[in-house]
């Protein structure tokens, strides 16, 4: 009976150590008693070196060079003209020789302090490219000139005072462009237009290169009449020289004026009334002579005693014949 016991109990040992040896060989196998390692932190990049001041302290980190590596480009009016889109439309819509790129005339850009108020500093001046055009009395470009973006559009409380020329007279600042042509004319032909409540101004209206129709201030001679015709006749800037015109000019329009002539051709009707009055006034003003069309009619002898037609032919357009003048 002992027997058997021992005998149990030495089987029960051997099938343990059997069992513990099976274990320890396979975890020596997988390794699975072993740790796994946590996995890597990701890495991050080094922060950039402190500036520091010249007394130790310290600054802000240095800038990143690679970020002004680049030259920048110029920009184009329609990049401009996104931030300033009021200067753009004024010269999309003028006719400005001004229409070229922006930096051009604008160098600076954006260097506007308020603080230092440098406004008139950082502007292109007219003068870095025009100098002086109209001489030495005009320095003022911006009293005709106001904004260099429509430099033609020119608002006449500018130009309407009196500045000297050259000659050292007082001038309306129009005739320092416009003396050569038109202010020389209205100088040297004086009509109202020259008058002091018309001038310049009075015609131009308050818009430079305005340019009106005699219709404006004046009643056409003739109902209808179009305006190109008044320039046949008329210049604006020496309206009284009136110019040669042609022979076949409406009477209609000589009678406007000179209405009483006119009236005396229609009610005693003769030859000179089937005429165009431009046929004997062929210049305006001038007055002919009888014999320039008739030689004479009359004789020598009656041509000798009267030597004026007008003495008895009274007037060439309304011609009675006076009959106390008689030859003897």
């Amino acid at each position: 009976m002992k027997k058997n016991f021992n005998y149990k109990v030495s089987a029960g040992l051997i099938a343990l150590a059997g069992l513990l040896l099976v274990f320890t060989a396979g975890t020596a196998l997988t390794g699975t008693t072993e740790k796994s390692p946590a996995p890597a932190a990701p890495q991050t990049p080094a922060a950039a070196p402190a500036a520091t001041t010249p007394d130790g302290k310290r600054s802000m980190p240095l800038a990143d060079e690679s970020l002004y590596t680049a030259v920048p480009r110029s920009l184009t009016p329609v990049e401009c003209g996104s931030c300033h889109p009021g200067e753009y439309k004024l010269l999309r819509e003028s006719e400005s020789k001004h229409r070229f790129f922006c930096t051009d005339c604008h160098q600076q850009l954006h260097a506007y302090v308020p603080t230092k108020d440098n406004y008139a500093s950082i502007m292109p001046q007219c003068a870095d490219c025009h100098e002086l055009p109209h001489g030495e009395p005009f320095t003022m470009c911006k009293e005709c000139h106001q904004d260099p973006h429509t430099p033609l559009d020119i608002p006449f409380e500018g130009v309407s005072k009196n500045y000297p020329d050259g000659a050292g007279k007082e001038v309306v600042a129009c005739e320092v462009c416009h003396y050569e042509t038109e202010g020389k004319e209205f100088a040297d032909n004086p009509t109202k237009h020259n008058e002091e409540e018309v001038g310049c101004t009075g015609c131009h209206a308050d818009k430079h290169g305005y340019r009106p129709t005699c219709f404006d201030c004046h009643d056409p001679h003739v109902e209808g009449q179009p305006y190109e015709e008044c320039l046949v006749c008329h210049r604006p800037h020496s309206a009284k020289n009136i110019l040669p015109y042609p022979e076949e000019t409406d009477n209609k329009v000589c009678g406007s004026c000179h209405d009483e002539v006119f009236d005396n051709l229609q009610v005693n009707l003769t030859k000179h009334s089937e005429l165009q009055c431009a046929t004997c006034h062929t210049v305006h003003g001038e007055i002919p002579k009888c014999q320039d069309c008739h030689e004479s009619p009359h004789g020598k002898k009656m041509h000798k005693k009267f030597a004026d037609c007008l003495e008895c032919h009274v007037d060439p357009h309304n011609m009675p014949v006076e009959p106390e003048k008689e030859v003897e």
